[in-house]
């Protein structure tokens, strides 16, 4: 069959708003390249940030648990994490005087904590009252609740284009099929599930015959040209990076692993890369948590440590932190499961992190004490966002990004300037 200019193009190539050409790489993977911007250099003053969604609500009394409050206890006969016994959970300290344990599938992380490169914050969430996955999962990827007036794109999208930060053509990565909410909104997203097949759809064969349909001097034609330019020198850059790279062996199997490792590579590449947002998905565990719980809890703990030892070189400016729509109930149901709840856990990791310590409020497990019989959320998840992005991603335009919140920072992150010397508004 012959294959026209028209219909190899259009298999590929598709217009974008903006005057951005948008090139389909893989059935997975979409580049937006904007032909016309002249992008500055590299810069190392921000904090590479990447972002974990565990999607579909990570069960926060399970993974960071008072596992001697009498009450989490009572609620949860068959699957608590206890404080002695078999497989006791971890202690990591204290938050209002109530002790706290990892749960013993993450020991990997243990050592983080006690070096004081990751801090936990318990009972966090965004103040909403849905329990609906997708409800939450978009309000907080776009950093809004119920009574936010409209606002477009995604905090992170808003962040990059709050200024002028001549960011690089892989600056913002979305390691999924498509661009998380989060980052929509902003057009130089690239959604890549996995940099080694970073390649158009068809491999090299179609890569070179849309070369060879594009050298016109139209704007157009020297927009796929550029795009194919960075697929091949990020092709080119990674048989570097992974000529004698041995750290990827301990990563643990999986999509989530899969997806940091990549992200470790484009790091190692020097790319550019400033933010990327990771997906892992799984964590709505209705019954059994028991069995279904700790593989979920084992591959996150074994792939952040994996991930940080592979970022040794770039620790010192890097920050990781993960997120979920909502936490669980605290009472257990009948199919040994929890159902959907309110307030949750985060985790904070880096070179700049004030960790081994557990932040926010302790509301407390007593029935007077929960909302609607969940954890009460006692930090606002976008109170940890804006600490991250003032102290290490130098933002100091709060109000683009978060409109409605005053900042009010946790103390958890060392960094570079503070409320003060912004002039951010508290509330």
């Amino acid at each position: 069959m012959k294959l026209s200019r028209r219909a190899l193009i259009a298999s590929a190539l598709t217009a974008g708003a903006g005057g951005a050409a948008f090139t389909a790489l893989s059935p997975s993977l979409r580049v937006a390249f904007n032909a016309a911007k002249t992008h500055g250099a590299t810069t190392h003053s921000r904090d590479i940030l990447v972002v974990v969604f565990l999607r579909f609500g990570s069960d926060g009394l399970q993974m960071v648990a008072p596992a001697e409050d009498g009450d989490y206890q009572d609620n949860r006969p068959t699957i608590a994490v206890r404080s002695s016994g078999d497989n006791p959970g971890i202690h990591i300290g204290a938050l209002d005087r109530v002790p706290f344990f990892f749960s013993p599938h993450i020991p990997e992380l243990k050592p983080l904590y006690d070096a004081g490169h990751l801090a936990v914050v318990h009972a966090v969430g965004l103040p909403t009252h849905t329990r609906s996955h997708f409800e939450s999962q978009d309000m907080m990827e776009r950093g809004v609740t119920e009574n936010t007036g409209p606002l477009n794109g995604g905090w992170v999208a808003r962040h990059l284009m709050a200024h002028d930060l001549g960011l690089a053509p892989l600056a913002a990565i979305a390691s999924a099929a498509d661009v998380q909410a989060s980052l929509r909104g902003y057009g130089g997203a690239v959604a890549i599930p996995d940099v080694t097949q970073f390649n158009v759809t068809g491999g090299d064969f179609n890569l070179n015959v849309i070369e060879a349909l594009n050298k016109g001097s139209e704007p157009h034609a020297a927009g796929v040209r550029a795009t194919i330019g960075m697929i091949r020198s990020v092709r080119e850059s990674l048989k570097h990076i992974t000529e004698g790279y041995t750290t990827s062996q301990d990563y643990p199997t999986g999509e989530f692993a899969t997806s940091m490792r990549s992200i470790a590579n484009l790091v190692k590449m020097d790319t550019g890369m400033e933010v990327a947002t990771v997906d892992f998905s799984g964590w709505d565990h209705h019954y059994k948590m028991n069995t279904y719980f700790p593989g979920h809890a084992q591959q996150l703990s074994k792939t952040l440590a994996a991930f940080w030892e592979d970022m040794k070189d770039y620790q010192h400016r890097l920050t990781v932190v993960t997120m979920t729509e909502f936490g669980r109930r605290l009472q257990e149901n009948t199919a040994g499961g929890t159902d959907h709840g309110a307030g949750s856990f985060m985790f904070v990791l880096g070179g700049a992190v004030n960790g081994g310590k557990i932040y926010g409020r302790w509301p407390g497990l007593k029935p007077n004490q929960l909302r609607e019989g969940d954890l009460a959320i006692t930090t606002d998840l976008r109170q940890v966002l804006q600490e991250v992005l003032v102290k290490r991603r130098q933002e100091s335009n709060l109000h683009a990004v978060f409109p409605s919140l005053g900042y009010e920072p946790l103390g958890m992150l060392n960094g570079l300037s503070s409320a003060e010397s912004l002039s951010l508004p508290r509330t």
